[in-house]
């Protein structure tokens, strides 16, 4: 298996070689990660109320803090990278500001930043009082910076220059209380996991106007939460072209979701994981699911089949502190 840098809601990054878990780094609550496209780097956010994103120089199995700067905004969750480099980008889920954060040429932070701030909120009281930007990703053309805002039920879209995010943002509109927290991009077609509606909702995406379309969603769960904080959606990924997998936190599970010429339809099954799956990633043949809550990583084989690829049951966990980021070493 290859293998995976760790974030965590403990202060340290691990590297995770086999079923063997050894420490990389000390970090500030690194919740998630993302690496450089082409530079040695690793970056991590720290997930506090004053925010801030680190880079780490990778050696080998270990890491080298060579930058820290301001995340723009409080409680940073998620990062990732422009992918000629040069832009880090960082949302905040606290008060809903997303940021760009310029890279030098060796990948570290320069300390110039562009923040983006947003208004607005959402049907469901607890939850989307105000923005609360979740994740963001550049288009697959290159033109677009969108953000997923769980506390608006939007995507903004920012148009790029350079890397470097301008103007207002173009708004898609998501069902009210969808809560869109985190997507995967494949051609034209969007798939955004809906934390809190537990749909998956795929849009179809104009990269001239910056505007997305909804054009399908399908169910993740049928089963109660197993406590009292009911079910929510976290990653997704894709399994092949007529599956994808989903987190379902409380159900504690995975969602395998058939897509019909490419759009989400019908749920397929629904595989029991380790407790709380706050991060996921397909790899070498298996579905590796960071189990926050049991202090655990569980590993479920992917099963091909002629209607599109599933997932088995657990197969292995590997006991790893509060885990919350999987990410591959390259």
């Amino acid at each position: 298996m290859t293998d995976l840098w760790v974030g965590s809601s403990t202060p340290q990054i691990s590297r995770l070689t086999g079923s063997r878990l050894s420490a990389a780094a000390d970090a500030e609550r690194p919740a998630f990660l993302a690496l450089h496209p082409g530079a040695a780097r690793l970056y991590a956010v720290d997930e506090s109320a004053a925010g801030s994103v680190a880079a780490f120089e990778i050696q080998g199995a270990s890491l080298r803090r060579t930058s820290t700067a301001a995340s723009g905004g409080s409680g940073p969750c998620h990062l990732s990278v422009h992918p000629a480099g040069g832009w880090l980008y960082v949302t905040n889920y606290g008060d809903g500001v997303a940021a760009a954060l310029e890279l030098d040429a060796a990948g570290d932070l320069t300390g110039a930043s562009v923040t983006l701030p947003h208004s607005g909120s959402g049907p469901n009281a607890d939850r989307q009082e105000r923005s609360h930007a979740h994740s963001s990703w550049v288009t697959p053309e290159g033109g677009w910076f969108v953000v997923a805002d769980l506390g608006t039920d939007e995507l903004r879209a920012y148009r790029l220059e350079d890397g470097r995010p301008v103007g207002a943002p173009v708004l898609t509109t998501f069902p009210p209380g969808s809560g869109p927290r985190h997507a995967v991009v494949a051609g034209d077609l969007v798939h955004v996991a809906c934390e809190l509606s537990c749909a998956v909702v795929t849009v179809r995406w104009d990269e001239a106007s910056g505007l997305g379309q909804v054009v399908g969603s399908a169910p993740t769960v049928t089963r109660t939460a197993r406590t009292g904080e009911g079910n929510t959606l976290s990653h997704l990924e894709l399994l092949d072209e007529r599956t994808l997998v989903v987190g379902v936190r409380g159900a504690d599970q995975l969602a395998v979701v058939g897509l019909t010429d490419g759009v989400a339809d019908r749920l397929l099954a629904e595989v029991l994981t380790v407790t709380w799956p706050r991060h996921l990633t397909v790899l070498d043949g298996a579905v590796l699911v960071a189990g926050e809550k049991a202090d655990l990583i569980g590993v479920h084989p992917v099963v091909p089949g002629e209607d599109g690829s599933t997932v088995g049951e657990v197969a292995e966990t590997i006991a790893a502190p509060a885990p919350m980021c999987l990410v591959p070493v390259r």
